[in-house]
């Protein structure tokens, strides 16, 4: 079977990546040309003799690039890079809403981390502040709100802290155990 490039040029895909090899394949993809995207947060790290805050990548063992058929170099065979993420061997887009609310969550002075991924709750539109237009879902953590930004191929989420002034509710909310009695989710906690 033959994969027809022009259906995915231009648009940006999910790539698997071996451990610990995300900073280094990100690097190696944009040394070929290509246009990458490695979501980093901060986290601290404990040593022995200090704690330091690092960036670490938002998901772990993946990263994203834009596909560019006139690009001669297999991206496959750049290191670190193990698999398009897909069916089969044919490689699935990630929509460009869902790279655009990583890239600006990413950008914006907000605290934001890694969630589990959630396909309940309100779907709300940020109405102001430096988000201003991206859509989520609404979740309370601790008493404090956070939009939920979800990349539905990797089934991952990303959460931003943000105030209820700030979203304005674009459908009902889905009833749901997990968003009426408040509970904590895991993996939705302030990274430490």
């Amino acid at each position: 079977m033959s994969l027809d490039l022009r259906n995915i040029d231009g648009k940006w895909l999910a790539l698997q990546v071996r451990a610990t090899w995300e900073i280094r394949s990100a690097y190696a993809l944009k040394e070929h040309g290509y246009e990458g995207l490695l979501p980093l947060y901060p986290q601290k790290r404990r040593w022995s003799d200090r704690t330091k805050l690092v960036d670490v990548p938002l998901f772990p063992g993946y990263l994203f690039l834009r596909f560019d058929a006139s690009n001669h170099t297999p991206v496959l065979s750049i290191p670190g890079i193990l698999r398009f993420v897909g069916t089969g061997n044919a490689p699935i887009p990630v929509e460009d809403s869902e790279i655009e609310a990583l890239q600006r969550a990413t950008q914006a002075v907000v605290n934001y981390g890694p969630c589990a991924f959630l396909e309940v709750g309100q779907e709300v539109e940020v109405r102001n502040g430096p988000l201003v237009g991206l859509r989520g879902r609404i979740m309370r953590f601790k008493n404090k709100l956070r939009l939920i930004i979800s990349v539905t191929l990797l089934r991952k989420s990303v959460f931003v802290e943000i105030d209820s002034y700030e979203v304005t509710a674009v459908s009902r909310p889905t009833t749901s155990p997990l968003m009426t009695h408040g509970l904590e989710l895991e993996g939705c906690a302030t990274p430490a």
